[in-house]
């Protein structure tokens, strides 16, 4: 089920109950989970959706998000490679706050986050299994606009 909470204010939900695609949209279904007394969101117009096409559809499927890396971390060995990972997450993540959230599990990774960290510890040598602290199924609107 979609978590209501998870929804960006800026991410637009669709309220098209005749769509043919309704039940697998993203942004229908996430526009049925709005809790009850909520007035207004960023909605789309029904011009967005012309007969069975609508450059807006998002398919409704989970993704398989890790959260943490403490554990990963710690593996890492040498003080150098702990350094070194660290500034180039603190740089993907845009911060060392960015980097303190994803290495803690209070920000989620997505998969193309954990397809990044895995080909960088690759890159760097790191020839071990790369496993994130734990894995959640959840819907993703980070990168959906």
């Amino acid at each position: 089920m979609i978590d209501f909470n998870d929804i960006p204010d800026w991410w637009p939900l669709c309220q098209k109950h005749n769509c043919q695609k309704a039940a697998q949209c993203l942004r229908f279904q996430a526009c049925q989970q709005a809790p009850k007394g909520l007035n207004r969101w960023t909605c789309l117009l029904p011009a967005a959706v012309s007969g069975d096409n609508c450059d807006y559809f998002e398919q409704a499927e989970p993704e398989r998000m890790a959260r943490g890396f403490v554990t990963l971390f710690k593996r890492l060995g040498s003080r150098d490679a702990r350094h070194d990972f660290r500034m180039a997450l603190t740089d993907y993540f845009h911060s060392a706050g960015g980097y303190d959230r994803a290495k803690k599990g209070l920000r989620l990774l997505t998969a193309a986050d954990q397809q990044w960290i895995r080909q960088w510890l690759a890159d760097y040598g790191y020839t071990a299994e790369v496993e994130f602290d734990e894995y959640v199924d959840k819907y993703n609107f980070t990168h959906l606009d």
